[in-house]
């Protein structure tokens, strides 16, 4: 699947079983998250204090094309904690039947 980080603007392909989260209203835009141990979320709000809340990770494969969450860019296998990126999901790229399709 398709990323485009809305911080740098740059794609990226993704497994279909990346972790992702929901955007918080109050997540200042350009501010760190993380998730440690699967659920516990940090991340700097809108009127700049730091915020400690539980989240419930998603694979990506569950969001829909143009949503824009939260994407684990770090930590695979059993890390106990992983930075997420603010990016929207890209539409999948037109399927082909080769050169001459039509």
């Amino acid at each position: 699947m398709t990323v485009r980080d809305l911080g740098s603007g740059e794609h990226s392909l993704r497994a279909h079983d990346t972790l992702t989260v929901d955007v918080p209203r109050d997540f200042l835009r350009g501010g760190g998250f993380t998730v440690a141990d699967g659920f516990r979320a940090a991340y700097t709000a809108i009127a700049g204090k730091q915020v400690l809340r539980n989240v419930t990770t998603r694979p990506l494969s569950w969001r829909a094309s143009g949503e824009t969450c939260l994407v684990a860019c770090s930590g695979g296998g059993l890390r106990r904690l992983r930075h997420y990126r603010l990016c929207a999901v890209e539409p999948a790229p037109a399927a082909t039947n080769g050169p001459d399709a039509r």
